[in-house]
This record gives structure tokens, sequence and C-alpha cells, in this order.
């Protein structure tokens, strides 16, 4: 189970989601696999070809439908007792009619995990053919947007790996190795110092690789000169870490050298400047300002951040267009960069929580420029 709290944590947690339903005149919670159905339950799992949903009424208790394969694992790690679990002989749309019947009220409206495979989806359609849907995030997100102290305790364990694993990962990266071998380093440090997974597949990119944002790996090696990106996080306790450093191979030459000065700079006033209070955007736009005023704005090709916690990406996120104001608890990315197409790449990112009005770092890796 992911450690964010006990029994106690995840009432409250199902107290104020019912009501919110309540507020929304949601009658039903419909939850696949996932950090919904985690943030609720307890219980982590992927996404998988057989029924495995949590229905949470707007008042009374929640149920888990499962997999007979998945029940002892589901009551070990689940406060949830009411579970009612199927066989692989039993076909999962009679017993979720079966269900549907006992707990739906007329023309009900239920709200459906955004993350829910559509066959399970197009089940629940045939099942409740007059209910009125809308997407569980209406109620999730309101709930899920805001950090506990637990759950900022477990984002900064998470943070810590992340950054150990980072100076671990300094001494594979030298002239000849390749930057598959740099992902697979990144990999076993992380393993190594104690997470349970990793967040995504690492990024270790080099030279013109370096230009592509979200570029893994490859079989091309690190030569003198290069510029590498390395962009990775890992899930500790079900929590999410991301750090990207870019590093120097050999030595920088100027123009490189000043293209990091402007990400960092970047980097360090929109971390700096962030206050509660603020619009999302506006964090967005004080990084954004700095690389355009430095005259390349054309090459800074992503939103500044986004929020993190049980998933990598999730609200809010810290884009142009998106009113949200900051406030206690919310913890984002800060990541702007600088991409020269088909020749390399530069991006800085620290995860930041809202806290006493500002924004605190998480991670403590330099972010100096490092030639190696």
């Amino acid at each position: 189970m992911p450690d964010s709290g006990d029994s106690k944590t995840y009432r409250r947690r199902l107290d104020k989601c019912q009501k919110l339903m309540s507020e929304k005149d949601i009658d039903i919670l419909f939850l696949g696999p996932g950090p919904n159905m985690c943030y609720l339950s307890g219980f982590l799992e992927e996404p998988g070809e057989r029924l495995l949903s949590l229905v949470v009424p707007q008042s009374g208790d929640p149920l888990f439908i499962v997999p007979q394969l998945y029940e002892q694992q589901v009551r070990s790690s689940s406060w949830i007792k009411n579970i009612i679990s199927w066989k692989d002989s039993q076909d999962p749309k009679t017993v979720l009619s079966k269900i549907m019947r006992q707990i739906l009220p007329k023309r009900p409206t239920i709200a459906v995990d955004g993350r829910m495979w559509s066959h399970f989806l197009l089940m629940l359609l045939s099942v409740a053919p007059d209910a009125l849907y809308r997407d569980a995030a209406s109620v999730m997100t309101e709930l899920r947007i805001r950090k506990t102290p637990q759950e900022i305790e477990l984002l900064e364990k998470s943070a810590e790996i992340a950054d150990a694993a980072f100076l671990e990962t300094l001494n594979e990266c030298r002239q000849g190795t390749s930057e598959h071998q740099i992902a697979a380093k990144i990999l076993y440090e992380l393993r190594r110092l104690g997470a349970d997974g990793i967040a995504f597949e690492p990024v270790a990119s080099s030279g013109p690789n370096a230009a592509l944002p979200h570029y893994r790996s490859g079989e091309r090696k690190l030569e003198k000169g290069d510029l590498v990106v390395l962009d990775f996080g890992c899930l500790y306790r079900g929590y999410n870490s991301d750090i990207t450093r870019t590093v120097a191979i050999g030595n920088c030459d100027a123009e490189k050298q000043k293209v990091y000065s402007i990400v960092r700079s970047a980097q360090e006033e929109a971390c700096q400047r962030a206050l509660q209070g603020m619009e999302a955007q506006s964090v967005d736009g004080i990084a954004r300002t700095i690389i355009e005023a430095a005259g390349y704005g054309q090459f800074f090709i992503h939103r500044t951040g986004h929020g993190i916690g049980l998933e990598i990406h999730e609200e809010p996120y810290i884009v142009a267009g998106n009113s949200e104001k900051l406030a206690e608890g919310m913890a984002f990315s800060v990541e702007p960069g600088i991409y020269i197409h088909g020749q390399y790449g530069v991006r800085i990112e620290d995860i930041v929580v809202m806290e006493a009005g500002r924004a605190r770092r998480l991670n403590k890796s330099s972010r100096e420029l490092v030639i190696l």
C-alpha cells in the first residue's frame, strides 16, 4: 500500500470525495486501476484486461469489483472491506449489471475515471444506458491537487532518491559510453537507492539527440563537447519524482555555456518568483520572458511545468492559458529548456512545493554546469 496514511486518512479522503460528489450531483464514481483508485483505497495496480473497479456511491461505503486472482491483494492492501470478486469463468458484464441494478438510482449521474479502458466504459454504458456520464476528474482533481504534509514527505523522499541517483550516474557519463548504458545506470541506481519503481523511462540524450525533449536513449556514444540531458524520476510508495540536469562532456563551448546560463536563469527566476495566489500561467511567463528576451523564444517548445504526485503529470499545469491559482500544498515541476534542432539541447528541472506562500525546491542537486 502506498504509504500516505492509515485507514483514517483514507476515510477522510472518502468523506471529502462524497461531499464533492453531493455538491456536483454525482451519484457514482466508477474508477479503474490507477492513481484515483489508489488515492481513495490504498490499492495501486496497473490497468489490465480484467474488470477491476472501485465503485464509490455518494453516501455509504465504496465497493471493489475484482477478479478473483486479485482478491487477496486488494484485501491486504486496501482499507475497503466491501469486495465482490468474480472468476475467470464468469462474464464480468453480468457481475457488473447485477451490482449496478442494486445501487443505481433512476437516471443516475456516473463519473468515470479518465484512465479507464474504453472496453470497460462500453461495458458500463451497456448496463447503465440511461445514465448521464461525466469525467471523474471533476471530483478527483480537486481532491488531489493540494498535497498533505504526509504526501509532501513522500515526494521529498522520492526526490532525494532521484538526486542521489543523479550523482551516481555522473560516473557513467564519459566519452565512449552509450546513451543506453547511462539509462541502464539510472535504472540500477534508482532501485539500489530504494525506489519502488520508475516514474517513466529515463531520458539520456546526447549531442543532437538532446534537442528532442522526449527522446529516451539510443546506441549513440558520448563525444567530447556533447551536452547530455538526463531526465528521470522514481516511484516511492506511490509518489513520483522528476529531475532534469544537463551536463557537458570534455568541454563546453561559449555558445552552449551561454544557452545553459539562459536556461538556468529562467529556471531560477521561475522558482524564486512563484508565489501563492499567482496564476500557474504566470510562472510559465516568468521563464518564457527570460528566454525570449535572450533571443531563444522559438526554441522553448513546451510548457514550463506540470503537477506531480501519484501521477508524474497531473494538475496544476504550468502553461500559458492556465489561470489556476497556486495554493498551499501544490507540487509541480519547473523545467524550461532550449532546443537547437540537430545540434544540442538544455533543460533544467526541479520539483517545487508551495509552502508558506512560496515555492520550495525538493531537489537538492546543484544546477551549476558540470563538465565531465
